[in-house]
């Protein structure tokens, strides 16, 4: 049952044998309260991961609830019309929370693919804040040891004062190593509605750590050019929540004068039709103002059977602030699986 129906369920109507009439009002209350405030953990900076367990009643289950806030638990259940199949599955339970100036704000689950790091939360206030909230100030998620990253963040409101969250984001790390574990931080500032003004502050704070996901890496050091550009698919590593190509690419130093920026998209199929990426780009470095790029992108996991990657990068060489561009599409590169 997934969590919009437990939001909906009437425990008055489900058939119970054996059941008093006690323990049935026991069991609604749980199910369906709304805490006024949830319980407070601060956990340190390499914090374990809190499990709360789920209990029961005569044959009926109560989910496993962190801070028993009914709609918190299995936030990526809003988001599963989007290309997040797997985090469920493969994610680490998190189940932190902390309430501060009538607002409860809870981490969900995380998950670490070696490139990416994607974490859904949740957010309970007394508050309207509207249809479009985001985080408001400098707030957001910091990995110890890395030089900075780069990302991506929802939030979608769900009922008048309940809101859920996804972010991911990738950390940038010295010499482009990935970590087997990283250890990250997140102190929002607060929460702002952009329609209806609304601000929300308080004082929240959080330290997890997640250990990398096991990935299956196949080297390619294949190159693709034109006159302009070289391109090089260095590798793709596959895991069980995405796929992450690195390549690297070298600009002609003419062409940079008349294109001061020169980045790859991705377009990414399979021989069974499937389409992973449609303009896709990703983090990358460059040295030497873009004459040379290292950098990465993910997709989703490959569909189990499918026989060929076709990953085709196209170049956008741009003006910038929207002065013009032009694409180059580069010979696709057909990578064959399960070597």
């Amino acid at each position: 049952m997934s969590m919009k129906e437990w939001m909906e369920l009437d425990v008055e109507q489900l058939e119970l044998s054996d059941v008093t009439d006690a323990e049935k009002e026991r069991v609604k209350q749980h199910v369906l309260k709304k805490r006024k405030k949830a319980p407070v953990w601060r956990p340190a900076a390499a914090a374990a991961v809190i499990l709360i367990g789920a209990s029961a009643a005569a044959g009926f289950a109560v989910p496993s609830i962190a801070s028993q806030i009914p709609f918190m638990d299995d936030v990526i259940a809003y988001f599963q019309n989007e290309d997040h199949g797997a985090f469920d599955e493969f994610s680490t339970d998190i189940g932190l929370a902390e309430t501060d100036n009538g607002t409860t704000v809870m981490i969900d689950d995380a998950v670490y693919d070696g490139t990416n790091i994607t974490v859904s939360f949740a957010i309970e206030t007394d508050r309207d804040l509207g249809e479009s909230v985001q985080m408001s100030g400098a707030d957001w998620f910091e990995v110890a040891g890395s030089n900075g990253s780069a990302g991506t963040g929802e939030i979608t409101k769900i009922s008048d004062t309940r809101y859920v969250g996804l972010s991911t984001f990738t950390p940038h790390f010295k010499d482009g190593e990935t970590p087997d574990k990283v250890d990250i931080s997140w102190s929002p500032q607060g929460f702002s509605g952009v329609e209806k003004d609304a601000v929300i502050k308080g004082d929240w704070s959080f330290d997890f750590s997640l250990e990398r996901l096991e990935g299956k890496q196949q080297l390619v050091n294949e190159t693709v050019k034109n006159e302009e550009v070289t391109f090089t698919l260095k590798s793709v590593e596959f895991t069980d929540v995405s796929t992450i190509i690195s390549y690297s690419q070298l600009v002609k130093e003419n062409f940079l004068e008349k294109w001061p920026s020169v980045t790859p998209v991705f377009r990414v199929t399979d021989d069974l039709g499937d389409v992973y990426a449609d303009g896709t780009s990703g983090p990358g470095v460059s040295m030497d103002d873009g004459k040379t790029f290292e950098g990465t992108t993910d997709f989703g996991a490959i569909r189990d059977g499918a026989g060929q990657l076709i990953i085709q990068p196209v170049i956008i060489a741009s003006l910038t602030s929207g002065k013009g561009h032009e694409k180059i599409e580069l010979d696709p590169i057909v990578i064959e699986l399960g070597e």
